[in-house]
């Protein structure tokens, strides 16, 4: 039988809100402009988005974007708790080896494949370390089990 260990849920919380907020700075006010002339660059034209926000719904992608970011928050408390992580450094090398085995892979190969430019995908390696590497030390110092 599966077991599911318990993951404090303030913990869930306060973790996905950190994922938000960071993908929410680095996509805004740090780095919006450069990245959308890097998503420019990269598609060749602006059609990927919408100028008009009436065709926008920003309410349900903010909410979708929140529950898609809850299960990895849960994920990474549920991780934490199976391998029992007890200090921060703990915490840190589970969070290093998810973006290790999980983003740099991604990123490498839409480098290779795709010829994504590393304009683009550094914004990619941003996120993915924040959500993986300090996403694991937050949710730790809060308290996963």
């Amino acid at each position: 039988m599966i077991h599911v260990p318990f993951v404090n849920l303030p913990a869930v919380l306060a973790g996905s809100s950190f994922i938000q907020f960071v993908a929410a700075a680095i996509y805004g006010p740090l780095f919006g402009q450069a990245w959308l002339n890097a998503m420019k660059t990269d598609r060749g034209d602006d059609h990927w988005t919408t100028k008009d926000p009436k065709n926008n719904d920003y309410v349900q992608l903010f909410f979708t974007d929140f529950a898609i970011n809850i299960g990895r928050a849960w994920i990474t408390g549920l991780l934490l708790n199976l391998t029992q992580a007890q200090t921060v450094s703990h915490a840190a090398q589970l969070g290093l080896f998810l973006f290790l085995g999980t983003y740099l892979p991604v990123v490498t190969s839409e480098l290779m494949w795709e010829k994504r430019s590393f304009a683009l995908q550094k914004y990619k390696i941003m996120i993915g370390f924040s959500s993986t590497v300090v996403l694991s030390c937050l949710m730790h110092a809060i308290g996963t089990a």
